[in-house]
């Protein structure tokens, strides 16, 4: 149960670059982490020469010494030109790379190269030649490859791992695989489109051990097309409907198949011709219903057997004999009867159990015959009573159990008095009113973990776990404790160290006399309680104390020495956010000398006063975002070394003075400080004129009026990252910004520059990325960025500009510049030409340009990218994009086009994504681009699509063709497109769709014929052959009579379907969509601007999906249908989204039957969250409960106390999304912070209430009375 802590160009790069670095230095080491020589984003790992007395770090990132090159998320828009010669480990992720060209590695040689989640489309047949004897570990995974690059791998001597997971594959070649045959060990190539094996190819792997198959569209995998090496094997999510036993019996090898997800209906009475003994049989999430007697006839020993998420309802005699497991997973079945001897065979072997979330009414008798049962998880059945001789068979060595979301009413101490070993024990989400010392009696002494949350505790009594002294961890939090005696605690003062209380404390006090004995402790949870108050002493107990949290409680100050230099020599965490601190006084947090995080976000804080944060060697990171900060006095921040990230954004500040800081920061490790979103005009620096180390500094959404160049000038050493976004800066002036001879990334973007200065970015020589896209420039100035030898990117859209000078980027790297939602009138090919070896990504789309020819790009011949849409282009010459033979990516969309396309695009055959939308086409072009991915043809006046206008596009993937004139689907089109996976068919006059409308689109993956409003035909067979139909978005059509048309019975035959999108065209949801709620449909999406009601049997069905997002938005509604939460409660992870509709308010009982429901299982019922944002609202008692669940909702399931705080904050800001009008102030105010004190909403006051609304207020009364007072 222990806790473990846990436009902006970059900024998230920047947080993990500052993590890195820190983690480097911590690890110490002979090693030295530094940007790189070959580009300053990057970072390199040197390993350190020997000397005499010592190591000695080289710094100058020569391959000899070079360990590791680590590029994570920095743009690049072709590969960074490494340094030659041999580094180990070289890391290229999140980079938006989209080609590794032939020579893109030059005379590098890489053991490990990680290509990972770029956007890769083609590499190079030559791209690894120069390490065809290094390279081991290849990672290509989360790219956008349509097929294995397999010429670039065919010469790898040594390739033992390749990893081709999350691509668009849809085959695997039956061919020759060279030297990888010898060499590959590790083959991931899940999440892709691969619908069989090859006969051969992958047999002749002579040392594969691994392969992964997961998530791609296998529907049988028959014996003889896998390697007999193969030591695990992953089949999960594909389309199986039969266990594949006969191609796992050949894997003499096999220790591990996983085959989870798929659609297996039962298991086979196969007996495996010797007797097969895997480490693992993972069969989760599949159809199975029933567990048979002798599975597999005994042949099958599994150490791991997975059944979880099926939709077993019976356990036979003997279902596991001669399987030997040691732990069985069948937790979200529907298990109501396990016969006796159900785990017969397994006596002696069977050591952990789970069977949560079934329907059992007892422990299952079968359980007693099991002699080395060690852990037993039943949590969140229907158990009520507990026999006296449940645990018997194996209560002398039970370690671990729980019984958590039953209807216990008491701990079952009868049943546990021989379970002496027990160290972890849940029961938690019962009903248990009292607890005492007499329940943990002779069987408590081993237990170290014990969780009471959310019971009905409202006394703890004395010497309460005196039968527990090895008790370390302890959580009573979501009970109403309003009694707790000082000698609670007292036999576990010595071994107590994790207290959780949260939502569970009925005091206004901090329990300072409950918690005094604990001097063991070393982390304290008290968040979400009603806390007004701490005296200065309450901590003074607790020496071992390491994390405090008291998020979202009611104190108003934090007393001098709360936090005592002397006693929390250990404390690393402190969490105060969400409470109602006015202001830090002098010396709060002081010589501490371990803490490491301060949060006090979202309080009142007006003043931080001096050396508030004082002598903390160790601080790493202070967050006080969201207060009322106008005034820090100086030297709030004094003595801080370590420093790494200051978060002062929203407030209220009007000026910032550094001399706020003294001897904060260092030169290893750098500052990230964001002061964005308040109202600074003016800023100061230091009176010491002392350099102070800032990576990033983010001043973003002030009122700034010029560049602060002198305040700027003290980070000068170190500052690499700056925002000065949405601010009021109208010019730029010569070396506006002095001398910032590290800066990497400079963002400009939303002032109201008009004038920038021949030199305005003189200084900068190691700028990269520059935004200055949002102003008034008019003009750039000749050779206007020349010094910036290292700039990469650039935007300048939304601007004035209509021409570039020649020399504007001369000598720059220019990669990838976007001058979109300008004046252009022309092609600024001489300008641009000057870049024209480097420059890859251009988008020039709004502008006015009238005019290509071939000469335009005659300097551009390495562009992937090019956008012109939103032009006034008209006639396009048969060679205009002749010299762009390595184009990938083209978009000339919005312009009135006349050309002879079969011509036009003979010159671009590498071309992956085509944007032919609003170009008043009145028919389907004929494109002969074998290679085209993505084809948009929307927004044009297509009536007719000739078969042979798709002739040429084999490999199309995504088709587009909404918000056109056709009035039927161009079927005799899709035999030139098999491999189609997206079709969009939405916004036209289509009158009829049957089955020979899609008829050769087998692999369609996602369709959308929404919009639709002249159909007057669609046959319940229509999508019968989509067998791999995962999203679809469609309508109803209430002109088409139901019994020709009834969209549920028309999905039903769709189990593939995950995400159903329905726009609802009726006033009323009735039964339009029963029957089309298959068990694996995850997101069902409602709208409609008709629609008005939804019938409480509009979901009949749904309570058989185990995960789902239901999203009603866009609609008329005002109230939930009644008997919804009986639906709702048997789906065990299910998120709601009400946003955008006509709620004003809302009961608690539209989602929970009465309060007892409630109290069970709290915000766990909606665990993916409850999204309510853009209805309107009104602050009212009745909405009270809403703002209790979201703040619940954050710390029940989604654990907030054990997010970063980075993490923790997201999740706040989603939940304060949501806001209501108070109709005294007409303001809005997030909903999660609405209680009842801030409303007078109390009982007393309710039960006086009218008696037209006294049914409702009753109601609210007995829900507020279940809330901490205040809340």
């Amino acid at each position: 149960m222990r806790p473990v802590g846990g436009g902006q160009w970059m900024v998230g790069t920047v947080h993990m670059l500052v993590g890195l670095v820190v983690g480097f230095v911590g690890e110490g080491g002979a090693q030295d982490v530094a940007s790189c020589r070959f580009n300053s984003m990057c970072l390199c790992k040197a390993v350190a020469e020997p000397i005499d007395k010592g190591v000695r770090y080289p710094h100058d990132n020569s391959p000899h010494h070079l360990r590791d090159v680590s590029c994570y998320q920095v743009p690049f828009s072709k590969f960074p030109e490494l340094p030659h010669g041999h580094i180990p480990h070289v890391d290229v992720m999140g980079c938006d790379l989209e080609a590794v060209d032939n020579e893109a590695l030059g005379g590098t040689q890489v053991d490990a190269l990680r290509l990972f989640n770029n956007k890769l489309l083609t590499i190079g047949e030559k791209a690894f030649t120069t390490m065809n004897n290094v390279l081991r570990a290849l990672d290509l995974g989360s790219n956008e490859l349509q097929e294995i690059p397999i010429q670039a791998l065919l010469s790898l001597k040594k390739l033992d791992w390749l990893n081709l997971q999350r691509n668009h594959i849809s085959t695997i070649l039956e061919i020759d695989w060279g030297h990888l045959k010898n060499s590959l060990a590790n083959l991931l190539i899940a999440e892709n489109d691969i619908e069989e094996l090859p006969s051969v190819a992958l047999t002749e792997f002579r040392h594969l051990t691994l392969i992964s198959l997961n998530n791609n569209k296998l529907r049988l995998v028959r014996p003889g097309l896998l390697p007999t090496s193969l030591k695990t094997l992953g089949l999960s999510h594909n389309s199986l409907t039969t266990f594949p036993a006969e191609a796992i019996d050949q894997l003499k090898d096999l220790q591990k198949v996983f085959l989870r997800g798929n659609y297996i209906e039962a298991l086979p009475s196969h007996s495996f011709t010797r007797l097969k003994k895997l480490d693992k049989l993972d069969l989760g999430e599949n159809a199975l219903e029933s567990l048979p007697s002798s599975i597999f006839s005994e042949s099958l020993v599994v150490r791991d057997l997975n059944l979880d998420f099926n939709a077993i309802q019976n356990i036979s005699a003997n279902a596991f004999r001669g399987m030997h497991c040691e732990r069985i997973q069948l937790s979200i079945n529907k298990i109501k009867y396990v016969d006796e001897k159900a785990f017969a065979g397994l006596e002696n072997s069977l050591g952990v159990l789970y069977m949560e979330n079934n329907n059992l009414k007892e422990i299952p008798k079968a359980l007693t015959h099991l002699k080395r049962l060690k852990s037993l998880y039943i949590s969140s059945n229907k158990i009520r009573e507990i026999r006296e001789d449940a645990f018997d068979g194996f209560s002398s060595v039970l370690k671990a159990i729980s019984l958590a979301g039953n209807h216990l009413l008491e701990i079952p101490k009868l049943a546990l008095k021989n379970c002496k070993r027990i160290s972890h024990f849940n029961i938690g989400y019962n009903q248990i009113t009292d607890v005492t010392d007499a329940d943990f009696e002779g069987w408590g002494e081993s237990l170290e973990t014990l969780i009471l949350r959310n019971n009905r505790i409202v006394h703890l009594h004395p010497h309460m776990f005196k039968h527990t002294p090895r008790l370390r961890e302890l959580s009573l939090s979501f009970n109403r404790i309003s009694d707790a005696p000082p000698d609670t605690f007292l036999d576990v003062a010595n071994t107590l160290e994790l207290v959780e209380i949260s939502f569970g404390l009925y005091q206004e006090e901090f329990p300072e006399d409950l918690l005094k004995p604990l001097a063991a402790l070393i982390w304290l949870d008290l968040d979400n309680n009603n806390i007004r108050a701490i005296s200065k002493t309450a901590l003074y107990n607790f020496g071992q104390l390491q994390y405090f949290n008291m998020d979202m409680n009611k104190l108003t100050y934090l007393p001098e020495g709360l936090f005592h230099a002397n006693v929390h020599r250990n404390l690393r965490d402190i969490r105060l956010s969400y409470n109602y601190i006015n202001s830090i006084e002098s010396d709060t947090f002081y010589a501490l000398e371990k803490v490491q995080t301060v949060s006090l976000a979202g309080n009142n804080i007006q003043e931080i006063k001096s050396q508030s944060f004082k002598n903390l060697p160790n601080l790493v990171k202070v967050v006080l975002i969201d207060n009322r900060i106008h005034t820090i006095r100086r030297h709030a921040f004094f003595d801080l070394p370590s420093l790494v990230q200051l978060d002062l954004q929203d407030n209220d500040l009007v000026e910032l003075s550094l001399n706020i800081f003294e001897n904060v920061t260092s030169f290893n490790l750098p500052m990230v400080l964001n002061v964005s979103k308040n109202q600074i005009s003016d800023l100061y620096p230091s009176d010491t004129n002392t350099p102070m180390y800032v990576n990033t500094l983010d001043m973003s959404r002030n009122l700034i009026g010029e560049v602060p160049t002198t305040f700027l000038q003290t980070f000068s050493e170190s500052i690499r990252i700056l925002h000065l976004g949405y601010n009021r800066i109208n010019r730029l002036e010569t070396t506006a910004f002095g001398e910032l001879g590290l800066l990497e990334v400079l963002t400009l973007e939303h002032n109201s520059i008009v004038t920038l200065r021949k030199r305005a970015f003189s200084g900068l020589h190691k700028l990269q990325i520059l935004d200055l896209s949002h102003n008034h420039i008019e003009q750039l100035q000749m050779e206007q960025f020349k010094t910036l030898e290292n700039l990469r990117i650039v935007s300048l859209a939304f601007n004035h500009i209509r021409s570039l000078p020649r020399d504007a980027f001369q000598k720059t790297r220019l990669e990838k510049i976007d001058l979109s939602n300008n004046e252009f009138v022309g092609m600024p090919s001489n300008s641009l030409g000057e870049v024209g070896f480097t420059l890859r990504h251009l988008d020039i789309s709004y502008n006015h340009i009238e005019h290509l020819d071939s000469t335009m790009f005659s300097e551009m011949p390495f562009l992937t990218s090019l956008n012109l849409n939103h032009n006034k282009l008209t006639i396009l010459p048969d060679n205009v994009f002749s010299r762009l033979s390595g184009l990938l990516k083209l978009n000339i969309a919005s312009n009135p086009l006349r050309a002879n396309f079969k011509e036009l695009f003979h010159y671009v055959q590498k071309l992956r994504y085509l944007n032919l939308a609003e170009t008043g086409l009145r028919q389907a072009p004929i494109l002969p681009l074998p290679n085209l991915i993505q084809l948009n043809l929307s927004a044009n006046f297509i009536r007719d699509v000739p078969a042979a206008a798709f002739e040429g596009l084999q490999g199309l993937r995504h088709l587009i063709f909404s918000k056109n004139k056709l009035q039927s689907a161009p079927s005799q089109a899709w035999i030139h497109t098999p491999l189609l996976k997206i079709l969009d068919l939405s916004v036209n006059p289509i009158k009829m769709l049957t089955k020979e409308s899609f008829i050769g689109l087998e692999r369609l993956q996602e369709l959308d014929v929404s919009d639709l409003p002249r159909l007057e035909r669609f046959d319940s067979d229509t999508m019968s052959g989509m067998r791999h139909l995962f999203h679809l978005s469609i309508q109803t059509w209430p002109s088409i009579e139901r019994y020709r048309f009834r969209l549920g019975s028309t999905l039903s035959t769709m189990p593939s379907l995950r995400h159903l999108q329905v726009k609802i065209y009726e006033a009323v949801l009735t039964d339009q969509l029963v029957g089309a709620f298959n068990p694996k449909l995850t997101t069902i999406d409602i709208s409609g601007y008709n629609l008005k009601h939804i019938d409480g049997k509009a979901f009949i069905g749904i309570e058989d999906n185990s995960e789902l997002v239901l999203r009603i938005h866009d609609t008329q509604i005002e109230d939930l249908p009644p008997g919804l939460y009986t639906k709702l409660s048997k789906i065990i992870n299910l998120s709601l989204d009400l946003r955008n509709n006509k709620f004003t308010s809302l009961s608690y009982t539209a989602l929970y039957t009465n309060t007892t429901r409630w109290e069970d299982v709290g915000t766990k019922l909606i665990s993916g969250g409850l999204k309510l944002a853009g209805n309107p609202w009104e602050c009212e008692c009745g909405l009270v409960w809403a703002g209790h669940w979201l703040r619940r909702w954050l710390r029940e399931p989604k654990q907030i106390q054990l997010l970063s705080v980075e993490a923790g904050r997201q999740l706040v800001e989603e939940a304060r999304e949501a806001t209501c009008r108070d109709p005294r102030t007409r303001s809005s105010r997030p909903l999660l912070h609405l209680t009842p004190e801030d409303l007078r909403c109390q009982a007393s006051a309710l039960s006086s209430a009218a008696a037209t609304v006294s049914c409702t207020l009753l109601r609210l009364s007995l829900f507020l009375a279940l809330l901490p007072h205040g809340w």
